[in-house]
């Protein structure tokens, strides 16, 4: 019953935001008699959800949730409310919530009214794998940053001339759009968007339909961790979502109008208030940026930049961002120790020279690098996936 709120759970991913996704689940006698996930922020959460839509009396009954229930009133009444006044008897959870302002004191409010409380310890590591953003959100004041890389074997994200078309199989290409579906945001910079003019957008129709199939039937497993995000990410379809907004560090020279990521209204442009300046003599550069959603700032040095971009995307309510290209915009994120996941998808090809996917000032001893925590990898056609952490998740249960 866990692992199907699980499964709802991080099929919620991407539209709940800054709220965590959760799935919940209630039982009567061993029979599922609702289940649902949580909604867009500002709407119910799983909890409240899965009790509206259930028929008849919740006396008794079990509820199944991926993250202990809150007991705070914010956008919408606790939770816990819901859980005492319908009379359900059990709760089970994997974990607490990392909200100071609910951690332990949800689980205190249900077994403080009578309602039994009991942890699913053996899906903790499930549930962490999918709360890691909205936990960086609610205790730093931070997106968390996915940095996403297609790379040869000999560790290059593109040639020497720039050319990076394509370097990872069809497979991976497809599910870095099921991952585009699960973030807020995807970052690029404007060398990347010069020299590729990418759409940035989540389009499983320019997909045939062979693809999918491999994942539903013939995909690899996971060796390492065994991380929920990425088997659901390998291994369950996208049923929702929306088109994350696409960022823009840094104005190209070369920008039009008619450019990919300026489609449609769903973007916004970071760029440094010296820079702007400077395009103070170029009247069409000038005349077009009248008519751009650009953000000023005033950074003192490129981490500055990095921190004052982090806090801009905070208050607009992202809390999964992922970086897409290219190796100097991942560097500067990567210096000013904003990166918290790497996913790689490692192909076969040998570039012999070209761009790395982290271009930052570099460490003089390999004993200062940072080695990745909670390690996991899978064979996706010809590539491999290969990601990890900047950071273990230590969590606590009562």
């Amino acid at each position: 019953m866990m692992l199907k709120a699980l499964r709802i759970a991080y099929d919620r991913m991407g539209n709940t935001s800054p709220n965590p996704a959760v799935g919940a689940v209630i039982v009567r006698n061993g029979r599922i008699i609702s289940q649902e996930g949580t909604c867009p922020y500002g709407s119910h959460h799983a909890e409240v959800m899965a009790i509206k839509n259930a028929k008849g009396d919740l006396a008794g009954t079990d509820m199944f949730v991926t993250l202990e229930p809150c007991s705070h009133y914010g956008k919408t009444p606790p939770c816990v409310d819901a859980i005492i006044e319908n009379k359900i008897r059990k709760v089970f959870i994997p974990v607490l919530d990392p909200n100071p302002l609910v951690s332990g004191k949800g689980v205190k409010r249900l077994t403080g009214a009578g309602v039994e409380v009991n942890f699913v310890r053996e899906l903790a590591s499930h549930a962490v794998d999918l709360i890691r953003p909205f936990r960086k959100y609610i205790l730093r004041n931070r997106p968390f940053i996915i940095n996403k890389s297609a790379v040869t074997l000999d560790g290059r994200i593109a040639t020497d001339t720039g050319d990076s078309r394509w370097i990872s199989s069809v497979y991976s290409r497809y599910l870095v759009h099921r991952l585009r579906a699960k973030v807020d945001a995807v970052i690029i910079g404007k060398n990347t968007q010069q020299n590729d003019d990418p759409a940035l957008t989540v389009r499983f129709d320019t997909f045939n339909g062979s693809v999918p199939v491999y994942f539903n039937e013939y995909s690899d497993t996971l060796r390492g961790k065994d991380n929920f995000f990425i088997y659901s990410l390998i291994k369950q379809e996208v049923t929702d979502f929306k088109q994350p907004l696409r960022v823009l560090v840094g104005i190209p020279d070369l920008l039009k109008k008619e450019a990919k990521i300026l489609a449609d209204d769903n973007y916004i442009i970071f760029e440094k208030k010296e820079r702007i300046e400077r395009f103070a003599a170029d009247r069409e550069k000038m005349d077009l940026m009248r008519t751009l959603n650009v953000i000023e700032l005033d950074p003192v040095d490129n981490t500055d930049f990095v921190h004052l971009i982090m806090d801009e995307l905070f208050k607009k309510g992202i809390m999964t961002a992922m970086l897409e290209g290219g190796g100097r915009l991942a560097g500067s994120f990567f210096d000013a120790g904003e990166i918290d996941q790497f996913m790689y998808f490692i192909a076969p090809r040998i570039a012999g020279n070209g761009i790395p996917p982290v271009q930052g000032k570099g460490k003089s001893l390999m004993e200062d690098s940072l080695y990745l925590k909670d390690v996991s990898s899978a064979m996706i056609g010809d590539d491999i996936l290969y990601g990890g952490y900047r950071e273990m998740y230590n969590f606590e249960m009562m």
